[in-house]
């Protein structure tokens, strides 16, 4: 259970268990005391909207510290229907649709939909997600091997001129990010945690291998993992911001300036960068890529036409 899922059933477990010890709490929640105390100091800073005094929960600390209990107040809003202004309405409509978009025909996630546009005839117009979510039926067997904890034989491209690839993947989650979809997977091969982009997987086998569950770190570093290729590109000291901007694989000083080695996903990620710094560019390592920066230019050069 993740941090906020136990805060999420904290607090109507405290309304309707005042009084309980700070060790029952850690045994009902699988968490040492200390955890308990830490996010009781959270639960100080939840409430309702406004965050003035009486919108937030109210939590006896100094009680739960030196007595070992632990009472709660102001937390009778648990109890009242809920009120959706239209800005969190909509919030949800789109919420719920990349919910449905990502895990399939999921009825729960259908009903409070239906719900909810059904609130009154003043709600906001029905919302249109765009999401790079790949193909329906890649999507549909990754959640069927979630939901049954089955590992999956993966069919994907890494990007730029990496070839389709196939790797053997214990599934731990879908999710989404800037508007793509992405599933988080501990690789058998690599031994590591890697996170695919679903519009590249081509297709999804699931197999008769059952997983046990691992803990997913709170920070994946996979975005390049599966990255072969480099672009290194020498910069004036006007360059050098490109460094913190991006990710990178080694940063050294050379004679004529800051040479800078990022995975190159592809061509084009590569082109773009190069326009970006512009007149900074001191040399390219790849001359596909200042190829193509060049092609770019050009093109963008003739939507102005021919000067008089």
């Amino acid at each position: 259970m993740t941090e906020l899922e136990r805060l999420v059933h904290l607090v109507p477990y405290l309304k309707s268990h005042q009084g309980v010890t700070v060790e029952e709490l850690a045994e009902t929640f699988g968490i040492t005391p200390a955890r308990v105390l830490a996010d009781l100091r959270v639960l100080q800073f939840v409430g309702l909207p406004g965050g003035y005094y009486g919108d937030l929960f109210e939590v006896d600390i100094n009680g739960a510290r030196e007595h070992g209990d632990v009472f709660v107040r102001n937390v009778d809003a648990l109890g009242r229907p809920m009120r959706l202004t239209h800005d969190q309405v909509a919030s949800l409509l789109v919420v719920l649709q990349v919910v449905i978009d990502m895990g399939g025909d999921d009825p729960a996630a259908r009903s409070a939909l239906a719900k909810l546009q059904a609130l009154s005839l003043d709600a906001p117009p029905p919302v249109d997600v765009e999401l790079q979510s790949g193909d329906t039926a890649v999507r549909a067997a990754l959640t069927r091997a979630l939901e049954s904890r089955l590992a999956v034989l993966l069919a994907y491209r890494p990007g730029g001129r990496v070839p389709q690839r196939r790797a053997v993947v214990e599934p731990a989650r879908l999710r989404t990010d800037a508007g793509f979809g992405y599933l988080d997977a501990w690789s058998r091969a690599r031994a590591a945690w890697r996170t695919y982009r679903l519009d590249r997987v081509d297709d999804v086998t699931v197999l008769d291998e059952q997983v046990t569950p691992r803990d997913i770190p709170e920070q994946l570093d996979t975005w390049f993992g599966d990255v072969q290729h480099t672009l290194s590109v020498v910069v004036t000291d006007g360059g050098r911001w490109c460094a913190d901007y991006y990710p990178t694989t080694e940063v050294r000083e050379v004679d004529d300036g800051t040479e800078i080695t990022f995975p190159l996903v592809s061509d084009d990620w590569g082109a773009r960068l190069l326009l970006r710094l512009g007149d900074d560019v001191v040399r390219v390592s790849d001359p596909a890529v200042l190829a193509r920066a060049r092609a770019l230019a050009g093109a963008a050069l003739d939507h102005y036409g021919e000067a008089p």
